[in-house]
């Protein structure tokens, strides 16, 4: 074997496996890494489907108030009527980016496919003495969680949090009833946490539950875009290829199509998985209530 040769094959031997392992890195880096967990433990399943079934969400398609007038009585009553059969849970928390990212670029596009969108909102434990929750969010979100408006949750949402005064809705912490269902919120989280952790998932927001065509139920801690293309998938519902690409490989803006850049800027609200942004739990930092 010639001089030549061998040279070659010994850089051989060094090049593949390199490349190789540069083209692994950057599958599990760029797609990999973003994928939903399947919860496999039945126990864990029937538990958390126990959660998610006594959680009080709020959904545009949740029909709270169908009113019905018994004939002989003249009592009238609220019968609850959830509409939709297919359904995906987001669990976030008042100042949460990520979650107002996901629910800005994917409710609509869920709602499109008749998928129910469900948000169950919780008020973040206090961390010691400091308070991570104001009174008008403690009051708001008890009063999501017992009367489940859809217009007060948008309302509130679209709100700057400095100027929420949580007008004409009782101050939960003045009411024993209404502090409980605060307390209930964070319960709910308290209890999901370690169910997930059970399963691998890490910890982040928001949380995305959903059950797919297998009716499997999936999570996706979904705080970059890149991790959204996957529940889509898992519903069945067609991609929208131009964005897929976008958020997948971070293409830079001068080389978008006119056009796109409103939408490239309201995915880059949602960071990577890791990166600590305000208002924002990352995997390296949880709130306190878990």
């Amino acid at each position: 074997m010639s001089r030549k040769v061998l040279l070659w094959a010994m850089a051989l031997v060094v090049i593949l496996p390199t490349l190789f392992g540069l083209g692994y890195w950057f599958y599990w880096d760029q797609f990999q890494r973003y994928a939903p967990v399947t919860i496999t433990a039945p126990a864990d399943v029937a538990a958390i489907q126990s959660l998610l079934d006594r959680a009080d969400y709020v959904s545009p398609d949740f029909q709270k108030a169908v009113l019905t007038t018994g004939p002989a009585s003249g009592i009238t009553t609220a019968v609850t009527q959830p509409v939709s059969k297919r359904w995906v849970y987001l669990v976030t928390f008042r100042n949460c980016q990520p979650c107002r990212a996901y629910e800005e670029i994917e409710f609509p596009r869920l709602q499109a496919g008749g998928i129910e969108t469900r948000v169950v909102p919780f008020a973040l434990a206090d961390n010691g003495a400091t308070k991570q929750s104001t009174p008008e969010e403690r009051s708001t979100i008890a009063e999501l969680w017992l009367n489940r408006s859809w217009p007060l949750y948008q309302q509130w949402r679209n709100a700057p949090v400095e100027s929420w005064k949580a007008e004409n809705i009782p101050v939960a912490d003045d009411d024993m009833a209404r502090s409980g269902v605060v307390w209930a919120s964070r319960e709910f989280v308290t209890e999901l946490a370690p169910l997930l952790r059970n399963s691998k998932v890490t910890i982040a927001y928001p949380l995305i539950i959903w059950r797919n065509k297998n009716n499997e139920l999936r999570v996706c801690s979904c705080t970059s875009n890149k991790a959204y293309h996957f529940i889509r998938e898992d519903l069945g519902l067609p991609g929208d290829l131009e964005t897929d690409v976008r958020d997948l490989l971070k293409f830079p803006k001068s080389i978008l199509p006119s056009g796109s850049e409103s939408s490239a800027s309201s995915s880059s609200l949602a960071p990577a998985p890791g990166l600590k942004a305000s208002g924002n739990y990352g995997p390296d930092s949880a709130p306190s209530s878990f």
